[in-house]
């Protein structure tokens, strides 16, 4: 009991990270019909950004918080402007290789700026790191605070998204861009804030992440995965299956690697890829026909 209830709550909170990666997929997904395949790197930099605001200047928690979603949504505008805007009306193999190529760029500035600090940084932990034992269940103070901020910024997700103008023009250009340019939507503009909106996701979900992990040049590329996997499995175009996804993810890869093998933590999301797809190509809670990707 005491191993199943650590592997559930360590499975729920990595699973959070990986919904909020998977809902920055989806974003620029439902606005624009493509994957950014570059969001793992910018994973990467907000976390590097994040650690030498905190380690490197001395300023708190909070404001490397914010300074490295700052940095993310940024980038991600950057990304629309430099790899999306100019291949527009292109076809989405070029798009994607665009992305693709600002991923391996993101990665090369990586290792020139921290790389050369060493393979591996460890971020400060944000709360005690002594276990609390409820009855037979350990908790660790840690995962709760993780777990707790990956909620929170879904649930401000979900109410930009219902309750703000810009949120639902967001909405309508991916339900329908040309009915949304009609109506007046500068779809541009929305495209940019979907790329914008989708690095800062990704961004608050490195820096919620680093405390439990250690920053490398390399970690990007596993998150994509791992957040791909989940927007799969939810459906690339559903954001509450983006969240049922992720946590599906992180649930099984904790007790595959517990109760199976430590390996089978990385090949878990392959198999639950393979499965949805096999099952429903479209994913668990989304309703569209399938799309290119």
């Amino acid at each position: 009991m005491t191993m199943l209830s650590y592997l559930l709550l360590s499975g729920i909170t990595t699973g959070a990270l990986y919904a909020l990666v998977a809902l920055g997929l989806v974003v620029v997904n439902k606005a624009t019909g493509v994957i950014n395949f570059a969001q793992g790197e910018l994973f990467m930099v907000a976390g590097f950004i994040a650690w030498s605001i905190h380690v490197q200047f001395g300023f708190d928690f909070g404001i490397s918080f914010a300074g490295a979603v700052l940095v993310g949504f940024v980038l991600g505008c950057a990304i629309d402007r430099v790899a999306f805007r100019p291949l527009l009306r292109a076809d989405v193999v070029s798009i994607v290789l665009a992305t693709v190529g600002i991923s391996f760029m993101l990665k090369g500035i990586g290792r020139i700026i921290w790389g050369g600090k060493g393979d591996y940084l460890s971020f400060p932990p944000i709360t005690s790191t002594d276990p609390i034992m409820l009855g037979d269940i350990v908790i660790v103070p840690q995962q709760i605070a993780v777990l707790a901020g990956a909620i929170a910024i879904m649930i401000a997700f979900a109410l930009f998204f219902r309750f703000t103008r810009i949120g639902k023009m967001m909405q309508a250009t991916a339900d329908n861009a040309k009915a949304a340019t009609l109506v007046g939507i500068r779809i541009e503009r929305i495209y940019t804030l979907a790329f914008g909106t989708g690095a800062a996701v990704a961004a608050a979900a490195a820096v919620l992440s680093a405390p439990l992990t250690l920053l490398y040049p390399d970690m990007g590329f596993s998150f994509f995965i791992k957040g791909f996997a989940a927007a799969v499995v939810g459906g690339l175009t559903s954001l509450p299956g983006a969240v049922v996804g992720g946590l599906a993810i992180g649930i099984v890869e904790a007790l595959a690697g517990g109760y199976i093998h430590s390996s089978m933590m990385e090949v878990s999301a392959f198999i639950a890829i393979m499965l949805v797809l096999l099952i429903r190509p479209t994913g668990l809670l989304s309703f569209h026909k399938a799309r290119r990707v």
